[in-house]
């Protein structure tokens, strides 16, 4: 009851993020007119859920987003990385994420790194395009630094991946801090945040956009992983 009445507290004034959310479905059914656009519910699901799909339905777990000092991630064990992960500010670019997925998960071309890291490079163009008035470090929800850190060492994390005869492997374990939240990024210096791989198939997909002038709604559906990377041309400069 205690997590309840602080979750309808912080929330009581939800306009900001309402607003928000309707500038970017109003940007996703000029993108894809042919797209349903979600009804939104907000909810207190006992921390079981954060943002959930369900027919043409978005639930947003609003106790999954009450800051990374709430003491409720306390009590419940979740590490800092974690919490760090449940502010306010990432609810946007949490709901255009699973959106995204509910549409074109199907069009992820294959379970390897490569693959893996172009499906979550078009992800983060389309959230370019839905949300373009967000700081790029949320969209990644990376810390300014962790996304000072990516932007400064592209180069270095290419020539990781190369190296380690990671991009065509289809060994998660490998890779899994590349792709899914975790403490550290394995391999790569401290400061390299996880999920880094998200920000080398974003540069990856800009790329590939700029040299074959299209946009984000017709890269989406391109699944030869390969043949994407040689069409991108992507070699980040030392």
């Amino acid at each position: 009851r205690e997590a309840y009445d602080s979750t309808a507290l912080l929330f009581s004034d939800f306009t900001d993020v309402h607003h928000d959310l309707e500038a970017a479905f109003s940007q996703f059914i000029i993108a894809f007119p042919s797209y349903s656009v979600p009804n939104i519910t907000t909810f207190f699901g006992g921390f079981n859920y954060g943002v959930v799909t369900y027919d043409d339905n978005i639930g947003i777990g609003l106790e999954n987003f009450l800051g990374q000092k709430s003491k409720y991630y306390q009590y419940l064990g979740d590490p800092e990385y974690l919490r760090f992960q449940k502010q306010k500010k990432f609810i946007l670019s949490n709901v255009m994420e699973v959106w995204f997925n509910e549409y074109f998960q199907k069009y992820l071309g294959g379970r390897d790194l490569l693959s893996q890291m172009i499906y979550k490079g078009k992800m983060m163009c389309f959230l370019d395009k839905m949300l373009p008035e967000l700081p790029i470090e949320n969209k990644f929800r990376f810390t300014v630094e962790q996304m000072a850190w990516a932007e400064e060492n592209e180069a270095s994390i290419w020539e990781y991946f190369v190296h380690e005869e990671l991009l065509f492997s289809n060994k998660e374990s490998e890779f899994r801090s590349f792709l899914s939240y975790a403490p550290f990024a394995k391999g790569m210096p401290k400061e390299a945040p996880a999920r880094v791989a998200y920000f080398i198939g974003y540069r990856m997909v800009n790329e590939y956009m700029r040299h074959n002038k299209i946009e984000i709604e017709e890269a989406i559906f391109l699944t030869d992983s390969r043949d994407f990377l040689r069409k991108s041309r992507y070699k980040p400069n030392k």
